[in-house]
Parts: C-alpha cells; sequence; structure tokens
C-alpha cells in the first residue's frame, strides 16, 4: 500500500507540472488574442476566461500568479478567473499579485497594486451593472444610461480573504487586511483589518508591518 500510495503522488506531481505547462501555454494565447499586455514570467493553474473590449486594456505586472477552476482552486466554491474589461474600461494589475478564482468586472478602472494576495471567489466590481433608478431598470429593453461606475482601486501589500465583495468607488489602504466574506463598499485607510458584511473596522494592523 506504501508504494501504490507513493506511485500515486509521483503522478500527482507529474500532472501538476503538465498542467501547468499547459496552463500557460494557453493562457498566454488568450491573453494576446485579448491584447492584454503581460510578462512571461507569470504562474498559471487552470485556464481563465477573458471578455477583453478592444476599447478597453487590461495590464498585468511581473510574476503575476493566479489559480483558475476546480482542479486548481482548493478553496471551496472552485470556479474560472473571469476578467471583464468594457469599452472604455482600465483594468491594471501590479507586480506579484496572487489571485485565485476571481472576478474582476471592469466598466470604469480597477487598479491593483504591487504585492496584493486576493482569496478565492473574491470579485471586484466597479460598476452598479444596472440602473437604481426603478423606471430605467424596469423599462423594456432596459435603459443603461443612468448605471453609475467608479474606480475601484487597491493599494500595494494589501491582503483580500475569500469570497469577498468590492464594490465600485472603494481604496484599499496600502497594507490592509479585508476579511473573508467581507462586502466592502466604502474605503479602507492604510494598515488596517475591516471585516463583515458591511466591512467594518476591526483594529490597526500596524503590529503586524513592524514585525513582518
Amino acid at each position: 500500500m506504501y508504494y501504490i500510495r507513493k506511485f500515486y503522488r509521483l503522478l500527482r506531481v507529474l500532472y501538476y507540472k503538465m498542467a501547468r505547462q499547459y496552463s500557460w501555454l494557453i493562457s498566454s494565447f488568450k491573453f494576446y488574442l485579448n491584447g492584454v499586455k503581460y510578462h512571461r514570467d507569470f504562474v498559471g493553474f487552470g485556464i481563465p476566461i477573458l471578455d477583453i473590449n478592444m476599447q478597453g486594456t487590461f495590464s498585468i505586472g511581473r510574476r503575476f500568479w493566479f489559480n483558475s477552476g476546480k482542479y486548481h482552486a482548493m478553496g471551496g466554491r472552485q470556479q474560472q478567473c473571469y476578467f471583464v474589461v468594457a469599452k472604455g474600461g482600465e483594468l491594471s494589475i501590479g507586480d506579484n499579485v496572487g489571485v485565485t478564482s476571481v472576478a474582476f468586472i471592469c466598466h470604469n478602472k480597477i487598479s491593483i497594486g504591487n504585492n496584493v494576495k486576493i482569496g478565492i471567489n473574491t470579485v471586484i466590481y466597479d460598476t452598479d451593472f444596472h440602473s437604481l433608478d426603478a423606471r430605467m431598470r424596469n423599462s423594456y429593453p432596459e435603459r443603461l444610461d443612468g448605471v453609475k461606475t467608479k474606480p475601484v482601486i487597491i493599494r500595494d501589500g494589501a491582503f483580500i480573504g475569500g469570497h469577498s465583495t468590492i464594490l465600485k468607488g472603494v481604496t484599499i489602504g496600502k497594507n490592509s487586511i479585508v476579511g473573508a466574506g467581507s462586502v466592502v463598499f466604502e474605503d479602507i485607510p492604510d494598515e488596517q483589518v475591516w471585516a463583515g458584511n458591511p466591512a467594518r473596522y476591526v483594529r490597526d494592523n500596524f503590529v503586524y508591518a513592524t514585525t513582518a
């Protein structure tokens, strides 16, 4: 039984090495077809979904790491990474950023700094998708001219826990932490921990910054 398990572990290692190379090739091709500006040193497990408008932009910094799909995102509620940029949208990801099974929907601007970590199943929306005016929302065909969008900015070193929702107009400060499952609709200052639905201040994060 011991040798069977060892052989099984060896097969798993080989599978993940092959999957990593396959993911890199297919993801690179999809990035190229969608006009994404990226560096060849990214690491991808699984294939992301991309929908980048020709009048939108998507740029990725160095050492980008993503896990995408049910076989590569071992955190529950697995899904593929989903990157959408609408006409006029600007989605930018800095250096040394890691994400798992995320969805970034950009109609205005989403800016993610360096050294940011974003947990599984987190979504970032810079748009309301529908008008908040019921008369526009309930019209047929639905009127979208009143839909509001605002930029989302995530500064360097931020850590967003899994299953969180980041809404339009939010800035998350440098080295701040968002607890898992949070819904964030207001700005979070630098070096703070916030959590909950809606997200609220928990404590300062200076102690972690000084001992890291």
